[in-house]
């Protein structure tokens, strides 16, 4: 306020102008305003996600009575596989879409985002068309053999979605992104419900998955054409390849990254696909649909303020980054606190009354998981605080350090003849304990940055990425 009544003063001194408070308050009133937008923005996203998560949510009993377990099992192995070619399929390209001044530059590398989601796509078919009987054998899942095929394909949905995402942020569709988020679920569920009733129970809920990111996919491709024409003849004939390589450093330092952090959730689900079966893998994947769906609200909203106004603090000193933390950690302990405690004591009469008896195990996996999804629900939002202050090289540490620790619990557990549900116990408290190393790591992170007088340059984390661990 000092700077601008400063450049207003010749004006304020002026015979015949307003008085000096008009001149304060208009400045005031249009940040104002653009905060309002950005609030609007936010809230457009939120409603989205949120109406999408419900209608799921609500959805649940329904396909909990539509397919058995084994079909989840199915679903768990096919739904991991993608997730986890998806988060590298379009080779990461889409975390650099926000950054380029010239638009022109910004959809070369939605291009090439996109082309390398189809080349992932088609290498991944051909090498299903090898090896497909040997995956399906390798889970002693028979009927993974007949929808393996989607998975390559559900994987460049997935990285599509994730690349035009992040071109509509760039342009802030916000309410185009809150518009995907609710058709993709809604798309996915009418999908999954559809193939119930026509009898495609083994992969129907896979078929669901894939239907729905190409939806949500196919509802952001509008924006592709916005700002195009910016003043620069021949831009449809640039280089696509000089574009790729100069961000090369995207796929050959990011993807490994982001591969690591993807694996050291989905990982323990393949294991417990291929030691215990499809069942077990179907009770386990659906105890994580369910417990995923208030986290994921409750996590995405905190994470996205939380980034907000760590990055701005981070941007004055570092100063209050501390206390911020500290809040945080303190507001999202006590909601995580009290799920635990919810899941623990009422979540077995619960699955069982609402799901249907034939899910009673998913509710003693939902207690195994209490205090791991209480420590993500803390642990998640808080772990940017690592890339905000530039710690890149701990968050890959503490990615490898967490994917070491779930695999071996889980597979330790297994081999040394532990039971279904001790390997669920075995990766829940070891992905707690490694969510509270991430929150030590953070904390060490922001009590150093109190005392620096010019920290370390800030850098943001990808909205696409907030929340997602």
């Amino acid at each position: 306020m000092r700077a601008l009544s400063g450049r207003n003063t010749g004006n304020d001194t002026a015979p015949g102008n307003a008085p000096r408070w008009r001149h304060r308050a208009a400045p005031r009133w249009r940040h104002q305003r653009r905060l309002g937008s950005s609030q609007r923005g936010v809230l457009s996203i939120a409603a989205g996600s949120a109406g999408g998560q419900l209608l799921l949510l609500l959805a649940a009993p329904v396909l909990a009575r539509m397919y058995s377990p084994a079909d989840f099992g199915v679903f768990a192995v096919l739904g991991t596989l993608a997730t986890t070619l998806g988060a590298v399929a379009s080779g990461r390209f889409e975390l650099a879409v926000p950054l380029p001044e010239r638009d022109h530059e910004a959809h070369d590398l939605v291009a090439v985002g996109l082309v390398t989601a189809l080349g992932t796509a088609l290498a991944g078919t051909v090498v299903l068309m090898v090896a497909r009987g040997e995956i399906a054998a390798l889970f002693d899942q028979p009927a993974l053999s007949s929808w393996l095929w989607l998975t390559p394909w559900t994987a460049a949905a997935i990285a599509a979605v994730q690349v035009l995402n992040q071109l509509a942020i760039r342009y802030r569709r916000y309410p185009a992104i809150g518009r995907r988020n609710f058709l993709q679920a809604g798309a996915t569920l009418l999908t999954q419900l559809g193939a119930g009733l026509v009898g495609l129970r083994s992969g129907g809920l896979a078929l669901g998955l894939g239907v729905g990111q190409a939806v949500g996919a196919l509802s952001l491709l509008p924006g592709m054409r916005r700002r195009r024409a910016d003043g620069e003849p021949g831009s449809r004939h640039r280089n696509l390849w000089r574009t790729a390589l100069r961000h090369r450093r995207f796929p050959l330092l990011l993807a490994p990254s982001g591969l690591l952090n993807v694996l050291g959730l989905q990982l323990p689900v393949l294991l417990i696909a291929y030691y215990y079966g499809g069942a077990v893998a179907g009770w386990f994947g659906f105890t994580q649909r369910v417990l995923a769906i208030p986290v994921g609200l409750l996590g995405l909203a905190v994470a996205q303020v939380y980034l907000a106004e760590l990055s701005r603090a981070a941007r004055t000193g570092g100063g209050q980054a501390a206390a911020l933390f500290l809040q945080a950690s303190r507001q999202l302990g006590m909601a995580a606190a009290a799920g635990a405690l919810l899941i623990a004591f009422a979540a077995p009469p619960a699955f069982t009354r609402v799901f249907g008896p034939e899910w009673s195990t998913s509710g003693t996996y939902v207690q195994a998981l209490a205090v791991f999804t209480a420590a993500q629900l803390v642990g998640s939002p808080l772990s940017q605080t690592l890339i905000v202050f530039g710690r890149q090289g701990l968050q890959l540490a503490w990615d490898v350090g967490r994917l070491l620790l779930v695999a071996a619990a889980v597979a330790f557990t297994a081999r040394s003849g532990g039971s279904a549900l001790a390997a669920v116990w075995a990766f829940g408290l070891s992905a707690a304990v490694a969510y509270g190393a991430s929150w030590l790591l953070s904390f060490h992170v922001v009590t150093s940055a109190r005392g620096l007088g010019s920290p370390r340059e800030p850098e943001p984390a990808p909205p696409a990425l907030a929340g997602s661990q």
